[in-house]
């Protein structure tokens, strides 16, 4: 991730955290396919989402990987999808 701004010094702290190391918070893009069926769905779907995990090895979207999706800071309030617009802050890439 590169020197961006994060909307607080928590959430900074739990995004910073390694894959494997116990909570971490995490900024997914969709793959274009998984965006395209999801928008079927629902159109207004961003294409990032934002999850708290408990921690993982390969990727955030392995089935057995405990995650919770999440819309806004849990620790400020932000609303994660206002502030993470760009592409940057993107961690990994699913679907």
């Amino acid at each position: 991730m590169n020197n961006n701004k994060f909307c607080c010094e928590r959430l900074k702290g739990v995004c910073l955290v390694e894959n494997s190391l116990g909570l971490n918070f995490r900024i997914i893009k969709y793959s274009e396919k998984l965006y395209n069926d999801l928008l079927q769905i629902k159109p207004s779907i961003p294409d990032k989402g934002f999850l708290i995990t408990s921690g993982y090895k390969n990727s955030v979207d392995d089935a057995e990987i405990l995650k919770m999706i999440i819309n806004h800071c849990p620790f400020c309030g932000q609303r994660l999808g206002d502030f993470y617009k760009s592409d940057d802050y993107v961690q990994e890439t699913i679907g």
